[in-house]
């Protein structure tokens, strides 16, 4: 793909792996299409919007939710893509017909990664802008035959972030949780008990590390179209590496603590290049996380609640300002979300 979606049938390639998959958590889904009109487009409203961690402001803070509002659109009889919030970071997605055929999104950064998503019908999902400022490109696919996907929208349009937080502190296509959602009500009961913004991420991480086991089963069946569903996983008490990142980053998200959702390869001696899920949380201090996670103050840490839930906490190497050693790179970021 050359950076441009062009008109005509195309021949989309899909390689999808365990990151690129579908579906929509019960629950919390997000706009529900019903009579879709084709809205002009109006003039820009540029709002800057401050994030500031949940544990450092009062206890009035609102949990940052997603919407469509309809300022700025790009849409046609079939589908819609609303870019009005564009500045906080990511877009809503719709198809308005019925199909049995599969449907994919297509978000081109402005440093030319693919990012495909799968689309159901009739749902307004969310897909975030997580490369920061520049050209996005988005575009609907419908399926044709084989390997054949036919065009259906797309649009491109020139981000500018509030900041860089913005696009990884609201729900989002896979962290996908709303305000009535049990992964949020046990984070909100996490942080009545945290005293400081490290209290409570070492709360969110302590939790999830000493009650979420690893999942070997799941683990040896998991199939491309798998995501997360974080209120099955709370009840199970179990999961996968996608699973276990996912629910970290939705439960920190929920406190407004910024959390990437990061999908690469983790390296071990052992088993060489593993192709694996971490979270990457901002933080404005200094402190321990656990027992063997040191955070740097003013910027993005890598916290990996799967490796620390299977070896536990006790492991050591696992530096929120470490990411390679002497046998070469431990954690290679390929996406976030």
């Amino acid at each position: 793909m050359s950076g441009l979606v062009r008109k005509r049938v195309i021949a989309l390639i899909i390689t999808v792996s365990v990151l690129l998959s579908s579906g929509i958590v019960s629950g919390c889904g997000f706009f529900v299409l019903e009579n879709l009109e084709i809205i002009p487009e109006t003039p820009e409203v540029v709002i800057h919007e401050q994030v500031v961690p949940l544990a450092q402001i009062d206890p009035a803070f609102v949990i940052p939710m997603p919407d469509a509002p309809g300022l700025l659109v790009e849409s046609n009889n079939k589908a819609y893509v609303d870019y009005s919030n564009k500045h906080l970071g990511y877009v809503t997605v719709g198809f308005s017909e019925a199909t049995d055929n599969m449907l994919r999104v297509l978000i081109i950064t402005p440093g030319g990664n693919e990012y495909i998503y799968n689309l159901n019908p009739g749902i307004g999902d969310v897909f975030p802008l997580t490369s920061g400022n520049g050209s996005y490109t988005i575009s609907v696919h419908e399926h044709y035959v084989d390997n054949i996907y036919k065009d259906i929208l797309f649009v491109t349009i020139d981000v500018v972030l509030s900041d860089e937080f913005v696009p990884f502190t609201r729900p989002n296509k896979f962290v996908n949780y709303c305000n009535e959602s049990p992964v949020t009500a046990k984070a909100i009961e996490l942080r009545k008990e945290s005293n400081s913004f490290l209290d409570m991420v070492d709360a969110v991480y302590s939790f999830v590390v000493e009650n979420i086991s690893y999942d070997y089963e799941l683990a040896d069946t998991v199939d491309f179209n798998y995501k997360p569903n974080l209120n099955t996983i709370l009840e199970n008490r179990s999961g996968i590496c996608f699973d276990i990142a996912t629910l970290t980053a939705a439960m920190l998200r929920s406190q407004g603590i910024p959390s990437k959702l990061v999908f690469g390869y983790h390296y071990n001696q052992n088993t060489g290049h593993t192709y694996h899920a971490w979270v990457s949380v901002f933080s404005d201090e200094d402190g321990m996380i656990g027992n063997h996670t040191y955070f740097n103050g003013g910027t993005w840490n890598l916290l990996d609640p799967t490796l620390a839930t299977m070896l536990g906490q006790s492991v050591p190497g696992i530096n929120g300002s470490v990411t390679s050693t002497s046998d070469g790179s431990v954690y290679h970021a390929l996406y976030y979300y």
